[in-house]
């Protein structure tokens, strides 16, 4: 049985020393990469026949969970109150990109 405890003891330690410097380096790396990407914003004129789900469909980015959560945030942006647009219309479009290099 102490022979057992020793033994798990020791897998332990060498799962602490070996294994979390490696999970941690590579969640270190995610991050690094994500903090490159800024969120921008670009003007968009409605077409005959779009709809807030083709336009997401469109210029939504991976960053968002969902094309919904994508669509509320487009509402929010442009202070809409229903999903319905009209030809003419003007929208500002939120996207992520890299930013730049000097801006980093």
């Amino acid at each position: 049985m102490k022979k057992l405890f020793v033994l798990a003891v020791v897998l332990g330690v060498f799962g602490m020393v070996f294994l979390f410097p490696w999970s941690a380096a590579e969640a270190q790396a995610n991050d690094s990469l994500r903090m490159n990407e800024r969120k921008y914003f670009t003007s968009y004129v409605v077409e005959k026949d779009d709809t807030l789900w083709n336009i997401a469909e469109t210029y939504m980015t991976e960053e968002y969970d969902s094309i919904d959560s994508y669509i509320k945030e487009v509402m929010e942006s442009n202070h809409l109150e229903h999903t319905r647009i009209k030809q003419g219309q003007m929208l500002i479009l939120p996207y992520y990109a890299d930013a730049p290099v000097n801006e980093v």
